[in-house]
């Protein structure tokens, strides 16, 4: 249960990341005129956004077995 709260924090601390990453490159195709940098920061905000989506599955897959996990083997005994 531990381990998995564990894993859970980092990929939320991971998300958090991606999150401000794919800000930067949305705010960067705002003022960027170049064509071909536009495109490297639209594949960059792309890779960003299909991480970000991964991640987000990965946090619930984890947060929703720890529910399944707490039922069969519960902390405490049962009497």
């Amino acid at each position: 249960m531990v381990i998995i709260l564990e894993q859970i924090e980092i990929l939320q601390d991971l998300l958090q990341y991606r999150i401000s990453n794919e800000m930067f490159y949305n705010e960067s195709l705002i003022s960027v005129r170049n064509p071909e940098a536009r495109q490297v920061f639209t594949q960059l905000r792309d890779d960003e956004m299909r991480a970000i989506v991964s991640l987000q599955q990965k946090i619930d897959r984890l947060q929703s077995s720890e529910g399944i996990i707490s039922k069969l083997f519960p902390l405490r005994p049962r009497i």
